[in-house]
Order: C-alpha cells, then structure tokens, then sequence
C-alpha cells in the first residue's frame, strides 16, 4: 500500500506514547465504505488478531483491518488541519473530520 503521513500529521501522532498504537476500525454499519472510519483509537500495543495487521509509517503504527489497503484502492495520505486527520489520496477526500481518542 502507498502510505503517506504528512508532515503536519506527524506532529500530532508522535504525540502519542511509544508504548501505544493507534487502531483503525471500519463501522461496518455505514452505507459509505471510504467514509466509516470517524476516529482513531489510540490504544496500548497488543498483538494483532488473525483479522488484523499492522500498517507503520515510519515511528507511527497502526492497527487496521486485512482488508484495509482494499478500500483505499491501496492508496492512503493521512493530514492533521484544523484540529482534525483527514483521510485522502491524490484524487479525493475520504474523510476530513476523523478524530483521535484514547481508550
């Protein structure tokens, strides 16, 4: 998969402690595949379960699902703008809204 971390978001996720992950689940209740994840989850490092893997840009990590690279059409920039992560690629906007939580 092209996976991307600007710069912009790499402050904010190095914010997060090395001892975390951040975890991307689909709501697998919403209509609009690209659109259904609404917040990263940052949670403590575990190992992955046989649905899961993980994806890493540099120092950050993620936890996303197998299919993960699928829905994106293996093609992912994550961004940080006002206060929020924005999930695109060169030729749309998935999601500009996406949140972080600690859990």
């Amino acid at each position: 998969m092209d996976f991307t971390i600007t710069e912009a978001a790499k402050v904010e996720l190095n914010k997060i402690g090395e001892h975390k992950i951040i975890q991307l689940s689909f709501d697998r209740g919403s209509c609009d595949i690209v659109n259904n994840i609404y917040e990263m989850k940052v949670v403590d490092k575990r190992p992955t379960n046989e649905y899961e893997k993980v994806l890493a840009y540099e120092n950050i990590e993620f936890i996303v699902n197998n299919d993960f690279d699928d829905v994106y059409d293996n093609q992912l920039v994550v961004d940080y703008a006002n206060g929020s992560f924005i999930f695109k690629n060169r030729n749309q906007i998935f999601n500009n809204k996406i949140g972080l939580r600690y859990v």
